[in-house]
């Protein structure tokens, strides 16, 4: 049974995306940076939002980048909208 995440982790991730959102693609030192997180820290959190499907890794050389992915990018953007939140009548 997989453990519930805790409110840090939930903040780690919302702070993450949220830098990925504004900036684009970023090395993970540069997150590390603009976090003030740990190297593991960030990296742990990047590959729960990667699981997620919500950012992607792209490797040049042995430097890692990280990206929104845009099927995310454009559903927050349609929910923001409040696009696709119609409910369906039976």
């Amino acid at each position: 049974m997989p453990k519930r995440p805790t409110t840090k982790v939930l903040e780690r991730k919302k702070q993450i995306l949220e830098i990925l959102r504004n900036q684009g693609e970023l090395p993970t030192s540069e997150i590390v940076r603009m976090t003030g997180l740990s190297h593991s820290q960030v990296f742990y959190t990047l590959r729960l939002l990667q699981k997620e499907g919500l950012v992607e890794e792209v490797k040049r050389g042995k430097v890692a980048y990280w990206r929104v992915r845009e099927e995310a990018l454009e559903s927050s953007t349609r929910r923001e909208k409040g696009e696709g939140t119609e409910e369906k009548v039976i």
